[in-house]
């Protein structure tokens, strides 16, 4: 085996590993968590809201 297909083995071998432990170590990412983009940097006001905002 060539020494570039040993190193490209590695590279994808090293790859496939970091994606598996960042798949297994992440927290699941909820999209409604975060303000819509034409009120980032407003304050939160209670009970405003978009009629396309989930139900709470």
């Amino acid at each position: 085996m060539r020494r570039s297909s040993v190193y490209a083995l590695v590279f994808w071998g090293a790859l496939v590993a970091l994606l598996a432990l960042d798949w297994v170590s992440a927290r699941p990412y909820n999209r409604f968590a975060e303000p819509p983009p034409w009120q980032l940097g407003q304050p939160a006001v209670e009970g405003a809201g978009h009629c396309a905002a989930p139900l709470r």
